[in-house]
């Protein structure tokens, strides 16, 4: 049974609008590190920022959770990365419907019976009411009284997710698998956590606003319902494990081949002849499960574009990929593994999740590096761990230093765990407490983060309350001026404080907001546009544009004359200069992706961008640094195609098409029915809402400034356009002309002539050198501390009361050495040589001594180190 399928078809029956799965990187959400939960990319729509294509929506969405890394492989349930299936309400249908769906679903599509169905409710408090209507619900459905649990808020009931906002009371469906399952008591529940009730399904209703003070019925109600893919399925399977589904039986099986050992399923026979105790079932158990949930978590994270590194999300894959590693070798999986699983993964879920397919040679590379420089640690880590464990067996100790393990995790890589259980095994206990204080203080790699930002702007609900009922045009696409008419004025207190206002005079700071508008509002990467505001007495100086909630668009400034009413005409224009500007580096960057695809590697990405006027960054995924050479080919290939003038082309079309045409789907438009594609010739086609040349020529010319990593697999290239990349050469030129001038030189010469000068000035710098180590010397001889103990002369030379002492540095005090010590052996006596100096604030230490005196046993290294 395809349950995806029958899940969107069922919805789409029903009125629901079936939209894909978003990425795993929330877009446009520094709130989170990654998706975990299908609400999440429908966020803007709850906060009122947005309006949704549809009141009614469904998806599938993978999601992946930070928060169960620690669970997985110890239950039969818990996974880092699953589907959620859900259904979503926006002011349309609230509990009796989307009880109604998903009972319908349960009983008539799934072929579920009732008797297995329980429920959870909401019991209430002394500040909300128990949620009656919801549990009336369930009795009308045929749910008795006995399968109706009530819980409290910390269970059933979600948000607010900051202080204040939206929330309300939750309800979930669990599947009873019996009382042969679990613990087998007779008041066995869904609190129990035994393994006998299985939540398959957990529906919220938005009900409330939390002002701060108490809980106001909100007026217009959400649903927000998620079923785990995983978890029906092994309902279906009769099984609580999820490991025993369709989902996961191909990649166990591998698992089992690689290691010769076998998953212990719960409802199986636990004797076997590879597995002769209870708890190596559990170990063993544990340890394929870890594998195989990770093995398809690791896949689908690099699919979206994530790599490896030590910070964030990139740390949370380096840690899994690890985790998967470690647990292998405790089965004895030895050799590299993970290209093998991975690929069980892209073949079982292709046909659903095509990037899986589309980007396979590029997780295979990143897998098979990761992996192998993995088994160079875990090979250096265990060697250094073991001569720690051996030392502290040789002085009888079985505590191990705490700080020895955090540098072996910081250092190294070497997983704590791991450390923790070769000490184990070697009788050596550790600090957790210091090894705790040691690691807060280390850069934090993984937090779970609140799905929605408490710092949200404080002029939010004055912007819902403006666009409320209203419309506003845009026509900045056509044109670069509009009449339009002020509907609200907004004066600034403070930075971050505004209030609304009947009108703007003279020196003061704040927003209008018309109903036509050219001005294009910040977004996509792109920065908004300026120009001013006016009437026949007053001018606005529009700073910037901006568009805090979906469709209002204010403009940002300062009333440089006159006075604005609410209701006056004006005429709205656009700084036309300052607009093509950035909209030359806006075309730039979408070329720049196709050339970047071209020369380096189709599976490069872009991962964010910033469009000014005078300049503008390009960040992009590589696990490498492109060559000087590629670098030149790429600006050679993007103007060439200024250089041939081609045409862009910007419509609007279905989202459907547009994937049927290859547009790169980027940013908001993502999930809009209709989007705006940016075409360019039939090379680039992307989702973009910005403002573009009409043809490539307009760009002029393009010059890439640097191309330089910001992060583990993350690359920046910063470059400009038009006329500021002509300043940039012509400054260059100019520069490049007084060097010519000063070295008397042809252009074509200088190089020859520069090399010339540079070999000059070194032999010349050596011949000067050699003097003033003749010179030195001779300052040494006359003016060292002297002293002779039994025939040996010791002299101690402070060359900071040297006037060359800046010069001298280790090197040249060793030549002074050897020249004072090869002069003393012609003397036919014994010289023990002290030289000191200070160079960038670093203390130097020479000591020599003839050759004499070292058969006498005189050893300078030893003697220096125990000077330090």
């Amino acid at each position: 049974m395809d349950v995806r399928k029958i899940f969107l078809e069922y919805f789409k029956k029903n009125d629901h609008l079936i939209l894909p799965s978003s990425s795993l990187i929330p877009e446009n959400d520094p709130s989170v590190l990654l998706t975990t939960a299908g609400m999440q990319q429908f966020k803007p729509y709850y906060l009122g920022i947005e309006k949704p294509p549809k009141s009614r929506i469904a998806t599938v969405q993978k999601c992946f959770r930070t928060s169960d890394i620690e669970k997985v492989g110890y239950t039969d349930q818990h996974l880092t990365f699953f589907e959620m299936l859900g259904n979503f309400a926006f002011a349309d249908y609230f509990k009796e419907k989307a009880i109604q769906y998903a009972m319908d679903f349960i009983l008539n599509v799934l072929n579920i019976p009732i008797p297995k169905i329980s429920v959870g409710v909401f019991a209430g408090d002394n500040e909300i009411p128990a949620d009656i209507e919801a549990i009336n619900l369930w009795k009308k459905w045929g749910i008795p009284e006995d399968k109706i649990f009530k819980f409290g808020r910390s269970e059933n009931f979600w948000g607010p997710a900051g202080d204040t906002g939206p929330c309300g009371p939750c309800t979930e469906i669990y599947y009873d698998f019996g009382p042969n399952f679990g613990c087998k008591k007779s008041n066995c529940s869904p609190s129990c956590g035994c393994g006998r009730f299985l939540e398959i399904w957990n529906l919220v209703f938005t009900q409330y606003n939390f002002n701060g003070k108490s809980f106001e019925e909100l007026p217009n109600k959400n649903i927000d319902t998620g079923m785990g893919l995983e978890r029906i399925a092994a309902v279906l399977n009769g099984n609580p494990s999820v490991f025993d589904t369709y989902l996961f039986k191909e990649i166990v099986h591998e698992i089992e081949n690689l290691s010769n050992k076998k998953l212990v399923l719960f409802s199986n026979d636990k004797s076997n002849t590879n597995i002769n105790s209870v708890k190596n079932i559990i170990e063993v158990n544990k340890c394929i499960k870890i594998i195989a949930d990770h093995s398809r978590a690791m896949t689908f994270l690099i699919a979206d574009g994530v790599f490896p590194s030590n910070e964030a999300r990139g740390y949370i894959l380096r840690r899994i990929i690890r985790r998967a590693i470690r647990f292998a070798k405790l089965i004895n999986i030895d050799n590299i593994f993970l290209n093998k699983l991975s690929n069980i993964v892209i073949e079982n879920y292709k046909n659903v999740y095509p990037e899986l397919a589309e980007k396979k040679s590029n997780i295979f590379e990143i897998l098979d590096n990761e992996e192998r420089k993995f088994y160079q640690t875990l090979n250096q880590g265990t060697k250094l761990l073991n001569e720690i464990i051996s030392r502290l067996k040789e002085e009888n100790k079985n505590i191990i230093n705490s700080e020895d393990v955090f540098k072996l995790y910081e250092t190294y890589g070497f997983p704590i765990e791991l450390t923790t259980e070769i000490l184990k095994e070697n009788g050596i206990s550790l600090d957790f407490t210091k090894l705790n204080e040691y690691i807060k203080l280390h850069s934090q790699k993984s937090k779970n983060k609140s799905l929605f930002n408490k710092k949200i702007d404080k002029k939010i609900n004055i912007y819902k309350s403006i666009i409320k009922n209203k419309t506003f045009e845009f026509s900045g696409y056509t044109e670069n001026k509009s009449e339009a008419k002020i509907l609200n004025l907004l004066k600034y207190e403070s930075d971050e404080n505004a209030l609304l206002a009947s009108k703007l005079i003279e020196g003061e700071i704040g927003e209008v907001i018309i109903d036509k508008t050219p001005f294009y509002a910040q977004r996509g990467g792109a920065i908004g546009d300026k120009g001013v505001i006016k009437s026949q007495d007053s001018l606005f100086l529009v700073e910037n544009t901006l568009m805090p909630v979906e469709g209002l668009i204010i403009h940002k400034g300062k009333v440089i004359k006159g006075t604005f009413n609410i209701n006056d005409k004006v005429s709205a224009e656009v700084d036309f200069v300052f607009r093509k500007d950035v909209s030359k580096n806006h075309t730039a960057t979408h070329i720049l992706h196709w050339a970047l695809k071209t020369v380096l590697s189709k599976d490069i990405n872009q991962a964010g961008s910033y469009v000014a006027n005078d300049r503008f960054r390009f960040d992009y995924t590589a696990n490498f640094a492109p060559t000087i050479e590629q670098i030149k080919k790429i600006e050679k290939i993007i103007n060439e195609k200024i250089q041939q003038n081609d045409i862009v082309r910007c419509f609007e079309t279905t989202l459907e098409y547009a994937k049927e045409i290859g547009a790169i789907a980027l940013f908001d438009e993502k999930y809009k029915k209709f989007v705006r594609v940016v075409e360019i010739d039939d090379y680039s086609r992307e989702l973009c809402g910005g403002i573009h040349v009409k043809r490539t020529g307009e760009i002029g010319l393009f010059k890439i400034l640097s191309d330089t990593s910001i992060g583990q697999n993350i690359r920046r290239i910063e470059a400009i356009t038009g006329m500021h990349a002509f300043n940039y050469f012509d400054n260059i030129y100019k520069i490049f002309k007084n060097i010519t001038i000063e070295l008397e030189s042809e252009y074509e010469n200088v190089l020859e002539k520069i090399k010339a000068l540079k070999e000059s000035y070194k032999k010349l710098n050596e011949e000067f050198l050699q003097l003033q180590i003749k010179a030195l010397v001779n300052e040494v001889i006359n003016n060292s501390i002297k002293k002779s103990i039994n025939n040996i002369d010791i002299w101690f030379f402070d060359f900071k009361k040297s006037n060359f002492k800046t010069k001298i540095d280790t090197k040249n005090m060793g030549i002074i050495g050897d020249e004072l010590i090869n002069g003393y052996k012609l003397k036919n006596r014994d010289l023990f040589l002290i030289l000191f100096n200070v160079a960038n604030e670093k203390p130097l230490i020479l000591l020599q001594c003839t050759k004499n005196l070292t058969t006498l046993g005189i050893n300078c290294s030893l003697i220096a180190k125990e000077m330090v």
